[in-house]
């Protein structure tokens, strides 16, 4: 099937990439240049000092995509033919939900209206997340894209339901003006990990590096999904020459079409948990022998997590995030697992880097920083 995909190439130039400051969006700004060197692109971000640089064909916006005047300044500078959106708040430390109704929402929205009045985008790539179709309690099992977006009560993460509004929004601005009108799709990927990672990789080696690497959580038995971030942005770039090949093009069969759709992107391998855990410790130079693995039942976890949530909020009457969550205990002891096909089969996905390739690439980054770190602090 594969070999039925078109393989013509379309320039994305000019671009505009939000939250083009962060992990992933760092990742699509090198590749995009990597891969097409003349390309313009433009970023706008909350913070552009992370990550940045000096490249005469990437030019920074400090924004907040939430306030519409900045979003018509970076469209009217960028003029974009395609735009990646990334921006999004950190849902494990952001405790203000009002950010993520501000950002994930009222961001999406200003960003489809300066699309629509600039009038030169034809493709839009949105970033959503798998969590749109899983409760983050119950195993989710090779789940594809027929699931339904779950909703409040079943769905109660206000990060989840306001990723799921905007995902709904920005689906239904594809072909909103006809067939030469902007074209839009939504990428779901597994967890993301890789160089630059502070949310998943990170935390995992913060972890390690304070000696808990050798803990586990429940039998450890539990697969999931993951994407290493060269891997994601390869899907990425994958939907948006398709959507710029189809611009201007009657829309094919449901079951072709790659416009308005959703799409689970996965590293095509999986894992256990605990395994993929215990890798990454190896990666940074803290190995874990089996016989040296303490396995914490799920129980007594979640009792430690609840006593942690709790003394937290009364020590701080609710302005911070407890170190241990009941949410974060059941997210690493259930199974989570997807299905990719789809990505597969009409995006021609195929994933370059390995799940432990990619972790002894990240591990090497985290050492790199470590060692700069040391450094720098051996010449204060």
């Amino acid at each position: 099937m594969a070999n039925s995909i078109a393989t013509e190439i379309i320039p994305l130039s000019p671009v505009l990439i939000t939250g083009g400051c962060g992990f992933i969006g760092s990742h699509l700004v090198e590749e995009i240049l990597a891969s097409e060197p003349t390309c313009q692109i433009h970023v706008i971000d909350i913070n552009t000092t992370p990550n940045r640089l000096n490249d005469p064909r990437v030019t920074y916006h400090t924004g907040d995509i939430s306030r519409l005047e900045d979003v018509e300044a970076a469209m009217s500078a960028a003029r974009p033919c395609t735009i990646f959106h990334v921006a999004c708040p950190d849902s494990m430390v952001t405790l203000d939900v009002s950010v993520f109704q501000r950002v994930n929402i009222n961001g999406a929205q200003n960003l489809l209206d300066a699309a629509e009045k600039i009038g030169s985008v034809k493709a839009f790539i949105n970033t959503s997340t798998s969590s749109v179709i899983h409760d983050n309690i119950s195993d989710l099992i090779n789940a594809d894209e027929n699931l339904p977006v779950l909703q409040y009560p079943v769905q109660k993460r206000v990060y989840t339901l306001t990723k799921a509004e905007a995902e709904a929004l920005i689906l239904a601005a594809n072909r909103k003006r006809g067939d030469s009108s902007m074209l839009t799709v939504s990428m779901r990927p597994a967890t993301a990990f890789g160089e630059r990672d502070t949310i998943c990789m990170g935390k995992i080696v913060s972890s390690c590096r304070q000696g808990k690497g050798k803990f586990q959580i429940g039998p450890g038995k539990n697969q999931y999904d993951f994407i290493y971030i060269k891997n994601l942005v390869d899907a990425h770039l994958l939907a948006a020459y398709a959507l710029l090949r189809a611009h201007g093009k009657a829309a094919p069969p449901k079951g072709m079409r790659i416009d308005g759709e959703t799409f689970n992107v996965t590293n095509d391998e999986r894992i256990l948990f605990w395994e993929f855990n215990r890798l990454i410790s190896a990666s940074v130079g803290f190995s874990i022998k089996n016989e040296d693995v303490r396995v914490v039942p799920k129980w007594v976890a979640l009792l430690m997590a609840f006593i942690s949530e709790y003394s937290t909020w009364i020590r701080s009457w609710g302005s911070e995030q407890a170190l241990v969550t009941r949410e974060a205990v059941r997210l690493t002891t259930i199974e989570r697992t997807m299905n990719g096909e789809k990505a597969k089969r009409l995006l021609g996905y195929k994933p370059k880097v390995s799940i432990r390739e990619g972790i002894e690439k990240g591990g090497k980054w985290f050492m790199d920083e470590a060692a700069k770190a040391l450094e720098t602090k051996k010449t204060v």
